[in-house]
């Protein structure tokens, strides 16, 4: 940052939260002792943090307070227990099982499908079939 340009406004609010390291701090802290602007926006920064520390916390909808104690949210040591049991389940009753044969379908191949089309086209006429059979020839 140069002497004459201002300070982004992130990095005035990092200075303002005092967020910046030594060497950025003293820069922009210089260049605000010399320009009225950057202080004016100091000034409202600072004017907006105290608005929100003086604001109420936001109501928490009831939904959401059966999940939370008052001070702490709390995780149940539970669920990740039953998560671990389930999938040792799971696997022992898979070696028990062992491997299972699936059963395979009649595959229907072009030979199968031209004979029903040609059955389907002996008793129907449609313009839709005989552009797939123009198609097919």
């Amino acid at each position: 940052m140069s002497g004459s340009k201002h300070p982004a406004g992130h990095v005035l609010q990092a200075y303002h939260d005092g967020e910046l390291d030594v060497p950025n701090s003293t820069e922009v802290a210089a260049h605000c002792e010399q320009c009225a602007a950057c202080r004016a926006e100091l000034g409202e920064l600072a004017g907006i943090a105290a608005m929100l520390a003086k604001a109420p916390a936001p109501e928490l909808p009831r939904t959401v307070w059966h999940r939370v104690k008052p001070g702490r949210a709390q995780e149940s040591r539970l669920r990740p227990t039953l998560a671990l049991a389930a999938c040792a389940a799971g696997m022992a009753i898979g070696v028990l099982l062992g491997p299972i044969q699936l059963k395979t379908e009649k595959v229907i191949t072009d030979q199968t499908w031209s004979t029903s089309v040609a059955v389907w086209n002996s008793s129907t006429t449609s313009s839709l079939l005989s552009v797939y059979q123009s198609g097919q020839d």
